[in-house]
């Protein structure tokens, strides 16, 4: 290699996968030049020209030695190093042979043409980083001279405080990122802008969002003009939308080097400047792009007499990822977040939403070991498509209301997406086309079974028989699964199980939820204006045999066993909880205590924080988030209070539901209303505790596959095939299955990639609708006649409280005083013992029925849940006003 082809390559000779030689920048110039679209004509100076120039200052590994200990927030430290940096790289001299490199390369394009000198790092223009804009850009460059000192002032940007402190806080390492810079002969456009082949507001994968301005596209860039924008419907060829911008100025070329700033008149300032034809052209070149990357794309592009250059490309960064897999129709598909449902916002590794995959009945065209169509995952969260119950015009009635009880924002995100004309234009490409008959197969055994537990079957042994059927069910699984050969017979028994599991639940354990919505809802009709809300709210408080409920009296037990021994309260209070556990046999009076936590693990010990992800440690594993439960109980309860509470709140149940039913009997009719009361009043507090139940059911079973798995995944370990045990977590079952089969199958690699995979999704805010198309649906519930600055949430038990905010981000790290109000971005059973000392709750996800206000209203605590980013907007410490009633918070004065 000479060293014209170690410092310079022309784009001719550039492709993708020539990104650590010319950056991010460089690589896709060269390959779209490549492939054939229109880029200007130039070529890059590589990495290997900036090493040898960095190499050439003799103080720059005492500056990367800084940068590595500089803080991620240092915003004064960054901009005091990068000066130092940048001055001393600015009087170093460019290497002899680079110079002649760079000269060379010059004398093969137009002398007399005027060049841009632009940045381009190896770190730029990635899938989940742009580091647009990072680094410095020069127009207008003339002659050789001003060229080299152009690639000079590029490589000292690499050091500018912004660059530095995007790199700290995205974890580049300052030494492995290098600056290569493009020299490309510039175009003197009449008209330039930038084109998003995906809408980046709406995220519409089939609108074409164009921003065009006068001259060159730095004014653009840079925010000093408003652009217009063109909005290009890509399936039809359409345009759909123009908004003329006010274009107060242009930046022109000056035929000696350099730019300036032209204002235009007031006739150019309000003109259109595409026609339809251009950004339609425009739009089409723009997919075409897209589809050589496969991804959409953000292109900087100018029209030069009559003639569209391409400046720039690059992935666009800010999309949601669409759900995979996508339909394989036209019609127009939604997507309702179960991640919301489910109020557990972090990503799902890949096995767990496999299984859910697995164990969703609908939609399986291959048999019960075969993946439902009907879930899919988005940016690592699951998804349900509910567009075949929309396609029936009994499901567009009623999902909106049933997603209402899980959460309210679904439910006005749902309505928004069934109000798109494209869904109803698309419908009839759905397939298969689903017929009402196909719901009512599945609906009608639920609906007749719902009104036999509401008017025949006995409430209280119904519930019993279920709870004991999930026992007996889970355990003729796991006899059934160990019955096998460890490998891929036990696997393949694993997907056996877990395929059937809704199909052993249908029709009884979702009747089991929906006999007590009925009953409320009905008694709340029957009563009519007889009864108080008061009354109808506390009928539902002190309910037995919610198996939630039961586990959370159960850590209190722990903690009474525990005041049992003073010495293993002092033992537990000055170790940190698995030290204090590991060592509490040596505690005289400890036995009681250390039997009742195996009898606690043996029943629940399948459970724990965001538990419907199969890779989350269970209680089981880690301990840590429970025993800190029972250590708070200790500081803050006093003996046998969580039982004392429990049974207060069941008396005032019994209370209203007896209130309830005198009041049934008065007036006209009474005494047909009176005994149908009773009945409602016994099915509501024996039906509603079994809203746990079909979950609590899911998570013992895959309690039971988890333990297999783990056998599977230590022998894998042994065996030298995986490095660590949780990387069977980012296989589908399937693959694991595959991978067992096949001795001499590598893996590691696909784990790696899936590791890169899953840390993006971290970063990823889910929505809680999307479609087909890429357009995301979050809208709030109007409200009128709040407090200024009030916090809009869904009001979901009762009460109005003042007190101190705790924000609580992760349970097995925070405890809650008593009497702190909890802000958390969601609950699931794993939170439940921080329901003990809550005086009230505030949760950005959930609904009517989901578990933080179920186990609130049990409490008796005020609860408003769906408030957005209630856990950034409130900080602890604060005073909060909780309005239970009216859904809504105030943040007070402190």
């Amino acid at each position: 290699m000479t060293n014209a082809t170690l410092y310079t390559l022309p784009f001719s000779q550039i492709s993708a996968a020539d990104l650590p030689l010319v950056g991010g920048k460089g690589a896709n110039l060269g390959e779209m030049s490549r492939a054939g679209f229109p880029v200007p004509p130039g070529f890059c100076i590589t990495t290997h020209a900036f090493r040898d120039f960095v190499a050439a200052c003799p103080q720059m590994a005492e500056f990367y030695a800084a940068l590595a200990e500089l803080p991620p927030e240092d915003l004064m430290a960054a901009r005091r190093i990068g000066e130092m940096i940048r001055q001393t790289l600015h009087e170093t001299a460019i290497p002899d042979e680079v110079v002649t490199a760079v000269t060379r390369t010059c004398h093969t394009l137009d002398p007399q043409a005027a060049y841009a000198v632009r940045s381009s790092a190896t770190a730029e223009d990635l899938p989940d980083a742009s580091f647009a804009g990072q680094q410095d850009t020069y127009l207008n460059v003339r002659g050789e001279a001003a060229i080299l000192a152009a690639v000079r002032r590029c490589w000292a940007s690499l050091f500018t405080d912004r660059a530095i402190l995007y790199r700290q806080q995205n974890g580049f390492a300052h030494q492995d990122v290098a600056l290569s810079v493009v020299v490309q002969q510039m175009v003197l456009p009449d008209v330039s802008g930038i084109l998003f082949t995906a809408d980046p507001v709406s995220q519409n994968r089939h609108i074409t969002s164009i921003d065009a301005s006068y001259g060159l596209g730095e004014a653009l860039v840079a925010g000093l003009v408003s652009a217009d924008l063109y909005r290009v419907d890509t399936r039809r060829n359409a345009l759909v939308e123009v908004k003329i911008g006010d274009k107060r100025l242009a930046i022109r070329p000056l035929p000696t080097g350099g730019t300036i700033q032209e204002t235009l008149g007031d006739e150019q300032r309000t003109a259109q400047v595409l026609s339809p034809a251009q950004a339609i052209d425009l739009a089409q070149l723009g997919q075409r792009i897209a589809a050589h990357y496969g991804q959409p794309q953000d292109i900087e592009w100018a029209i030069a007499a009559g003639q569209t250059y391409l400046l720039q490309t690059r992935p666009i960064t800010t999309l949601f990822p669409l759900p995979v897999p996508l339909p394989q129709d036209e019609a127009l598909h939604i997507y309702v977040s179960l991640s919301h449902a489910q109020v557990m916002l972090d990503p799902i590794k890949r096995l767990g939403i496999d299984l859910w995959r697995l164990m969703f009945p609908t939609l399986k065209p291959a048999g019960p070991t075969s993946r439902s169509q009907t879930i899919t995952a988005a940016g690592g969260r699951l998804y349900m498509d509910v567009t075949h119950l929309l396609n029936v015009r009994l499901g567009r009635k009623v999902l909106p209301l049933a997603f209402n009880i899980a959460d309210e924002l679904i439910a006005t995100s749902l309505k928004a997406a069934l109000d798109r004309p494209e869904f109803r234009q698309r419908l009839p490409q759905l397939r298969p086309a689903t017929r009402l008959a196909d719901v009512l197969y599945f609906i009608k055994p639920i609906y007749k079974r719902v009104l036999a537990y509401l008017f025949r079957i006995d409430p209280a042994s119904k519930l019993a028989e279920l709870t004991q059927r999930i026992d007996d069910n889970v355990a003729a699984s796991r006899q059934r699964i160990l019955a096998q050969p460890a490998g891929v017979p036990r696997l393949r028994q694993i997907e056996r199980e877990t395929g059937d599991v809704f199909f052993r639940i249908i029709p009884d354990f979702p009747a089991l939820i929906a006999g007590g919505i009925a009953s409320q809802r009905f008694l709340a009709f029957l009563l009519g204006r007889h009864a108080t809300p008061e009354d109808l709210t506390a009928v539902v408080r002190g309910l037995s045999g919610n198996v939630t409920t039961e586990m959370d009296l159960a850590v209190g037990d722990l903690a009474d066993l525990v005041r049992q021994s003073p010495a293993l309260v002092r033992h537990f209070q000055q170790l940190p909880p698995t030290a204090a556990l590991a060592t509490a046999h040596t505690i005289p009076g400890s036995g009681p205590f250390l039997a009742g936590w195996q009898q606690f693990l043996d029943r629940y010990g399948m459970r724990g924080p965001s538990e419907i992800d199969i890779s989350r440690p269970r209680w089981r594993e880690d301990p840590t988030s429970l025993l800190q439960f029972v250590v708070g109980n200790l500081e803050h309860a006093a003996p046998g209070s969580h039982r004392a509470h429990h049974a207060q709140m069941a008396a005032a149940g019994e209370a209203a539901g007896a209130r309830l039913v005198a009041a049934a009997g008065r007036g006209l009719l009474g005494f047909v209303r009176r005994p149908l009361a009773r009945r409602l009043v016994k099915a509501v507090r024996h039906y509603t505790p079994g809203r746990e139940h079909p979950k609590f059911y899911l998570i013992k079973l895959l309690g039971v596959v988890k333990e297999v798995l783990q056998a599977q995944a230590a022998q894998l370990v042994a065996d030298g095939r995986l490095d660590h045990p949780d990387d069977i977590w980012h296989l589908d079952l399937a693959e694991l299955i595959d991978f067992v089969a096949e001795p001499e199958r590598e893996i590691r690699p696909l784990i790696a990639q899936r590791q890169v995979e899953f840390a993006r999704t971290r970063k990823l805010t889910p929505s809680r609708v999307i479609t087909s198309d890429g357009e995301l649906f979050n809208v709030l519930p109007r409200r009128s006649g709040l407090p200024e600055g009030a916090l809009i949430g869904i009001a979901a038990s009762s009460g109005t409280v003042e007190g101190v905010a705790k924000v609580v981000l992760d349970p097995t790290k925070d405890i809650l005083a008593k009497g702190e109000i909890l802000i958390a971005p969601f609950t699931d059973p794993g939170w439940t013992p921080l329901f003990i000392n809550a005086a009230a709750l505030v949760m950005e996800v959930g609904g009517l029925m989901t578990h933080g206000s179920v186990v609130a209203r049990e409490y008796g605590i005020p609860a408003v849940v769906g408030v957005p980013g209630a856990t950034a907007q409130i900080k602890t410490g604060q005073h909060v006003r909780v309005h239970g009633d009216a859904g809504f918070v105030e943040i007070l004065p402190s």
